[in-house]
């Protein structure tokens, strides 16, 4: 259904497997995954409509970080985070953050609408859940 901006299941292993050992080698860490649900956990606590950067891949990720205890609440798109998702938590982080550079270097910040297949119109990413952190 969705064929827009999937990536190869390949490369991101691979991406994982440079990402792991450039943290090692410059923080000495070696859980990557934590690191990541880390780093995105504090982008989100700055701004959390900056889940919009992660584009399709944020209800992938979303899970993800609810399944880390960190609670962001329970909405979802269960149809798009079953595309958008890695098969292991940690390819999901290394597959929404590869999007989300890829993103920042297309749209402004906070674009939202995102053409997921040929045959569709825009996908309009809406998570309330985050929308009203900021709107309280």
């Amino acid at each position: 259904m969705f064929t827009e901006w999937l990536f190869e299941k390949e490369g991101i292993q691979d991406l994982a497997a440079e990402k792991a050992a450039n943290l090692k080698a410059d923080k000495g860490f070696s859980d990557l995954q934590g690191f990541a649900l880390g780093v995105i956990r504090r982008r989100l606590e700055k701004d959390p409509l900056r889940y919009r950067d992660y584009g399709p891949y944020w209800w992938a990720l979303k899970q993800v970080l609810n399944d880390a205890n960190r609670d962001m609440g329970d909405q979802d798109d269960s149809r798009v985070r079953a595309t958008y998702a890695g098969d292991t938590a940690l390819e999901t982080l290394i597959m929404a953050d590869e999007f989300r550079t890829l993103a920042l270097s297309r749209w402004p910040v906070g674009n939202s609408q995102f053409l997921l297949s040929a045959d569709d119109g825009e996908y309009s990413l809406h998570d309330q859940d985050m929308e009203a952190l900021v709107t309280g």
